[in-house]
This record gives structure tokens, C-alpha cells and sequence, in this order.
């Protein structure tokens, strides 16, 4: 396992909440990687230094989810790798994800290119262009055995709105190592993104039963300390539990967000808000988003 953390490198300081980490797992015969990286210049560079350290054995993409951030490097490694195609190969089969995944990517990274280019600049988006998978995992679990046989220990399973519409997640027990994308963070607020609480914090809660002794966790933020699924899951409980709270006493939308956004301190025994302003903000927008995505899903079940 290799872990390629230099996407920063390729983005712009406005694009570096995209800069993620991009996962190599060698084998005898293939590589496979998940995720690409926001734009095609990062995916070029990553692209460039796998080639560069493992030679022109052949390489499949995971797509892990439909984010932008961790698919429109795709055609950085088409560049890279075309030449370790088979003659009359497209390189979109060697590209994979789930059909939501896929579905998603076709309809929106027109678009999201659009939006990068003006959030980023045109030039950090150059080359970028949609490049949706043609190798389509279609079962809810499986292994990546169909890929390469040496792949068999990979067991996979996709979710929905855990932090997107669908996000992969690989375990291999051999290994003892656990690929779970963005659905842990090491981060001041942990994001909620676009999925739903109780299945982020279902997910979590299971996830710290199952993890053994000695298991590691990969994600999109690197290789994370198994503490951190404690306070993830305790801060999504914790917030989950006071919007409730909220709710059933009747306090609107507006004053729960501000009544919780003034006590984000109370949040600090789980996590570490940093000094910095620049940070302070970034994470008390995280948490006023948060406090409105949860108010929104609870509210229907508030008697």
C-alpha cells in the first residue's frame, strides 16, 4: 500500500480542501487506485509518479464517490497510462465505480469543471474533462476479484448517504486495512457533507466494533489513528442529540443554529478547534452546516 499525498502541489491555495490523498495497492500483475484527484493536473502528477516508481504494469482507477474532488483527475491518468493498454482497449474500462457513481459523474462533472474553473481559475482546470467509468461494480458487496484475482481479499460494499449518494468502502482482513473515503476526518468539525447523520453515525458505531487490533484505517485525508472514529461518532451523537433537543422545545431553525454555533466550545473535548481564525471559521461554518442538514433530516420525526 502506498498512500500519494502531493496533490496540493497541482492546485492553487483557493483548491487545497481538494488537495485528498490518493491510494496505491500493488500486486504482481495490476495496480489499483482510488480516487484521482480534483483536476487533471493532479491526476497527471499522481499518475506520473506511480508510473515512475512502478513501471508500466497496468492500473485500474476506483472511483470511491461521484465528488469532483475525487474524480476529474481521471483523464490526468489516461495520459499517463495509455500506453500500458491492450491494443483496442479504451481506457474507461479500466476506470470503475458503482452505477450511482457513474450515473452521477456523467450528469454533473460537465458542470463541476465549470465551477472549479471559476473557483479556482481557468488554468487549474486545463485539460479537465469527464471521464466516466466503463467498468461498473453492480452488486451492494463483492470483492475486486473480477478485477484481478489478486485482489480476491478485497471485499468491498457501497453505501448510501453516508457522506454522498454512494460511497465505496474496501476491507481487506488479510491486510487488516479499511478504506473508508471521507467518512472519518481528521479534522476540527467533521463534515457531514451530503449525507445523512443517522447513517453516518450507524456507520461509525459499527465500524469501531469491527475494527480488530492492529487494523488501519485509509482515507481520504490520509491514514488516520482509529481514536478518530471515537470523535467523529461522538460529535455527530453529541449534535444529532442537541438539534433534537432543539426541536422538541421548539426552537427554530435559525435560533438552534445560532444557539449551537455560539457553543461549539462545548464540542471541544472531542475536538481540538485551533487557535487560528482562519481555521475557526472554516470550522464553525462546517458546524452551522451541519446543525442545518441534521435539523432538516430530524424535523419529520419530531412528534
Amino acid at each position: 500500500m502506498y498512500e500519494w499525498t502531493c496533490a496540493g502541489q497541482s492546485l492553487p491555495a483557493e483548491g487545497q480542501d481538494f488537495a485528498l490523498s490518493i491510494v496505491v495497492v500493488n500486486s504482481p500483475k495490476a495496480l489499483m487506485v482510488i480516487d484521482s484527484g480534483a483536476t487533471a493536473a493532479v491526476g497527471e502528477s499522481a499518475a506520473a509518479a506511480i508510473r515512475s516508481k512502478f513501471g508500466t504494469k497496468p492500473v485500474w482507477v476506483l472511483n470511491s464517490q461521484p465528488k469532483p474532488e475525487h474524480v476529474l483527475g481521471n483523464v490526468g491518468f489516461r495520459s499517463v497510462f495509455s500506453g500500458t493498454l491492450k491494443e483496442g482497449e479504451l481506457f474507461t474500462s479500466r476506470l470503475v465505480a458503482g452505477k450511482k457513481t457513474a450515473d452521477l459523474m456523467k450528469a454533473r462533472c460537465p458542470v463541476c469543471i465549470s465551477n472549479f474553473s471559476e473557483r479556482l481559475g481557468s488554468n487549474s482546470v486545463e485539460g479537465t474533462e469527464s471521464l466516466v467509468p466503463g467498468r461498473i461494480l453492480r452488486t451492494e458487496t463483492g470483492h475486486l476479484g473480477l478485477l484481478n484475482n489478486d485482489w480476491v481479499a478485497w471485499k468491498f460494499r457501497f453505501y448510501n448517504d453516508l457522506e454522498t449518494e454512494e460511497a465505496l468502502v474496501l476491507r481487506n482482513q488479510e491486510l487488516k486495512l479499511w478504506w473508508v473515503g471521507s467518512a472519518i476526518q481528521n479534522r476540527d468539525i467533521p463534515d457531514l457533507y451530503d449525507g445523512k447523520v443517522a447513517d453516518r453515525i450507524d456507520f461509525l458505531g459499527r465500524l469501531k466494533t469491527r475494527m480488530l487490533a492492529g487494523d488501519t484505517i485509509l482515507t481520504s485525508f490520509g491514514v488516520l489513528d482509529r481514536n478518530w472514529i471515537d470523535r467523529n461518532l461522538d460529535y455527530f451523537v453529541r449534535l444529532q442529540q442537541a438539534v433534537l433537543y432543539g426541536l422538541e422545545a421548539g426552537v427554530s431553525e435559525v435560533e438552534l443554529i445560532e444557539q449551537l454555533s455560539a457553543e461549539i466550545g462545548e464540542f471541544k473535548n472531542t475536538v481540538s478547534v485551533q487557535t487560528d481564525p482562519k481555521l475557526n471559521a472554516k470550522a464553525l461554518e462546517t458546524h452551522q452546516l451541519n446543525v442545518q442538514r441534521i435539523f432538516h433530516q430530524t424535523e419529520p420525526f419530531v412528534f
